[in-house]
């Protein structure tokens, strides 16, 4: 059988009525910018964060752009970062000015490395950093390093742009960043009809900046008290994550289905595959698989997958030391971990109401590959 590596038509079906008439609602009414939903969002989305401020922005790059400036980022500083992860954390950091320091991931759990990260800090006394919550779950030394940034100063913003619904020692990972940002691409966990992200805050005064920051530095209507950006969600997007909301604890128990069948299936064949799963004191979401074999490449893998009709993606196939704008970028390493990994790490099909039969095929589908 066909199963797509991503369907997000199944979501959009569950939820198309309800927003059909939100939309038709709010197109009645021209409410596009700035409406009700953006605060009702706002509440129970930081709510279902366990968090005290929640700010709507138009995308999670756009979040952590303005998170990094509300914390004081100013050009020519240095800030740490992974050097496995989506372009848009390094791409921020340069956009405002600033100098990334790269640090390599930990083997096993492909989060950001503790050691190297204060080997790092030892060397180049960087101010700020950005941890990024990667594949749907989080490190669990998390506490580790929110407790050495605080106690030497060090600016801490926490992507979790994959992190929708992970909980960290019982509680969402979310609830103790001093600023964390979400995105909501339509990819995500909850996704939006285009592009929308937001920023979390447990600061009130910070939370008031980013605020005003992603609405052209406002202090009032006309009036500027910074040089801010035009980051405004839209209200169309807010309506149709709020639909999704409703339904967010079917979506990531579809997602976590396969996910553990996965797990489960391939801990028979420890000499053909190797899981990446949470770690301890880690719930994850089930945002994405992350596996990878001794005997074929990531990219092999992708190859023979799709000759038998499985859907699949390598997450991710290069690291942010091989982009050419990075080739001078700072390091205490070779990076070879997270390099040895974009080798062979690829991905099997999971989203939001995939069904037993197409992950068990995928499941049998890459072990029939492997065995070859």
């Amino acid at each position: 059988m066909n199963v797509p590596f991503i369907d997000l038509s199944r979501t959009a079906h569950k939820i198309k009525q309800n927003v059909l008439q939100d939309w038709t609602e709010r197109l009645e009414k021209t409410q596009f910018i700035g409406g009700p939903s953006i605060k009702e969002l706002e509440k129970r989305v930081g709510e279902y964060l366990q968090v005290k401020r929640l700010v709507a922005c138009s995308n999670g790059t756009d979040a952590i752009l303005v998170g990094l400036q509300a914390l004081g980022l100013k050009p020519g500083q240095k800030v740490a970062v992974t050097n496995l992860t989506f372009w848009a954390p390094v791409e921020a950091i340069v956009q405002l000015g600033a100098q990334p320091v790269l640090i390599d991931i930990d083997p096993d759990d492909l989060q950001m490395s503790f050691e190297e990260f204060k080997k790092a800090h030892e060397k180049f006394r960087f101010e700020f950093a950005i941890f990024v919550h990667l594949y749907g779950w989080t490190s669990q030394r998390l506490d580790e390093f929110r407790k050495f940034c605080k106690e030497r100063g060090i600016a801490l913003l926490e992507d979790a742009a994959q992190a929708f619904g992970v909980k960290y020692q019982g509680e969402s990972v979310y609830k103790d960043a001093r600023i964390g940002t979400i995105s909501f691409y339509p990819a995500k966990v909850i996704g939006a009809a285009g592009d929308a992200g937001s920023i979390t805050s447990n600061d009130e005064a910070l939370a008031g900046l980013c605020d005003s920051l992603i609405n052209h530095g406002r202090s009032q209507h006309y009036s500027y008290a910074h040089i801010g950006w035009n980051g405004r969600m839209a209200e169309l997007q807010a309506v149709y994550i709020l639909r999704q909301l409703e339904i967010i604890e079917e979506l990531l128990a579809t997602r976590k289905a396969a996910e553990k069948f996965y797990f489960d299936f391939f801990e028979k064949h420890p000499d053909l595959i190797r899981i990446y799963k949470p770690p301890r004191q880690v719930e994850g979401n089930g945002y994405l698989t992350v596996f990878t074999s001794p005997k074929r490449t990531g990219e092999e893998m992708v190859q023979a997958l799709k000759a038998k009709g499985i859907g699949s993606a390598r997450t991710y196939p290069e690291t942010m030391d091989m982009q050419p704008p990075t080739k001078n970028a700072l390091r205490v390493s070779d990076l070879k971990v997270s390099r040895e990994l974009t080798q062979r790490v690829f991905n099997l099909p999971v989203f939001g109401y995939i069904k037993l039969e197409e992950y068990e095929a995928a499941a049998k589908a890459t072990i029939e590959i492997l065995k070859c």
